[in-house]
């Protein structure tokens, strides 16, 4: 057993496509397993969605991903951000004979990928981005229908779907995103035969208009809400996510110190008085963040206890009462539940001062993960 592992919970995984299904019954499920899965692990994701009948797709966000998911699934995959066609000859060979379909944002990428189908003797399924307001990749609105009509006169490229991205869906104003959604409508629209997507985790609970073709299940998939409005809204539709991840570690040793002993590097916590260490195998390398120094808490055996001193690269150091009984080897829950106490994914992002998508996504990919 290792001293740091996942607990990646597949009843859980599965138990949130449904709730998604439940209030978007028209729209194929598309997971977005980009960036390790949320760093809940690719393979043991890919490994769950794969036999799942509600899951059309996956979608990752890059070629060299899709390259890796196409050995874990039979199911279609769609390349959502970006792929270098600077001598990659060979990937994309891969990704014509697989049907992987590629985003395109520019005419100079769809020029050379239709040039470079003919070469192959093969064609490129695509997906065409339009940017409505969040100002990343896509075609810009005023270019966005020009740009489709020269891409559709590629011989060798078939258009798959029409897709844009909200800036703030998950807001509690939806002002800016009914616009968005309404742009993007107006073009896509014009074209039946072809798929659109536009909606998120957050936009499908906030835009009901945006559950179109497909719904791109991203963060909720693993059973975390985007923002305090999507969960409020998640609880209006009568939706009960549940968190896919449970973060463990080991303690590896326990020390008692005298009051005025100080903690970690640069001393930033002296004992007050007597007291008891833990010392877990755990830090920033990990993916602990070091803002959680002198701030963040663990579960042992149902009960929180601080982290004192800086998070180290490899370490961290937990108080424990002094009457405690907790030996070598005892299990430690970093994020998820233990007993009736439950350590979630925001109050790690509110310590570290961040969000719950960097909490999860930056855990090590090294750690293993484990399928329960």
């Amino acid at each position: 057993m290792p001293l740091t592992w996942l607990e990646i919970n597949q009843k859980n995984l599965v138990h949130n496509i449904r709730e998604f299904q439940k209030i978007a019954p028209n729209s194929q499920i598309w997971p977005v397993i980009k960036s390790n899965a949320y760093g809940h692990g690719l393979k043991e994701i890919a490994s769950i969605l794969d036999k799942e009948d509600l899951v059309k797709g996956m979608m990752v966000v890059s070629l060299d991903e899709a390259i890796e998911l196409n050995q874990l699934t039979q199911k279609q995959i769609m390349v959502l951000s970006y792929f270098d066609y600077d001598d990659n000859e060979r990937q994309l060979k891969i990704a014509a004979e697989q049907k992987i379909s590629l985003p395109i944002y520019d005419l100079e990428t769809a020029a050379y990928l239709d040039h470079l189908a003919q070469k192959l003797k093969l064609k490129f399924l695509i997906n065409i981005k339009i940017d409505t307001g969040t100002s990343r990749l896509g075609f810009v609105l005023s270019e966005a229908e020009v740009a489709i009509e020269r891409i559709k006169k590629y011989q060798n490229l078939e258009i798959n779907s029409f897709y844009t991205h909200f800036a703030e869906s998950e807001a509690e104003e939806q002002a800016f995103t009914t616009s968005q959604l309404e742009a993007f409508s107006k073009i896509a629209t014009k074209y039946p035969n072809v798929l659109k997507h536009a909606a998120c985790s957050a936009a499908t609970l906030s835009q009901k208009e945006a559950q179109q073709d497909i719904i791109r299940l991203g963060l909720s998939l693993y059973g975390l809400h985007p923002s305090e409005a999507s969960k409020l809204r998640a609880w209006r539709n009568q939706m009960c996510l549940q968190p896919v991840l449970t973060w463990k570690t080991k303690i590896i040793q326990i020390k008692e110190v005298k009051a005025g002993t100080t903690v970690g590097y640069n001393r930033t916590y002296t004992c007050p008085q007597d007291c008891k260490l833990a010392i877990l195998p755990i830090g920033y390398n990990e993916g602990y963040d070091r803002s959680n120094s002198n701030q963040a808490e663990v579960l042992i055996a149902g009960v929180r206890y601080k982290v004192r001193g800086n998070i180290c690269m490899n370490l961290s150091i937990v108080e424990l009462p002094l009457d405690s009984e907790f030996k070598r080897g005892e299990e430690v829950v970093l994020l998820g539940k233990s007993g009736g106490q439950y350590l979630a994914a925001e109050e790690l992002a509110t310590w570290a001062q961040t969000i719950n998508y960097e909490i999860v996504t930056r855990i090590n990919s090294q750690i293993p993960r484990l399928i329960i």
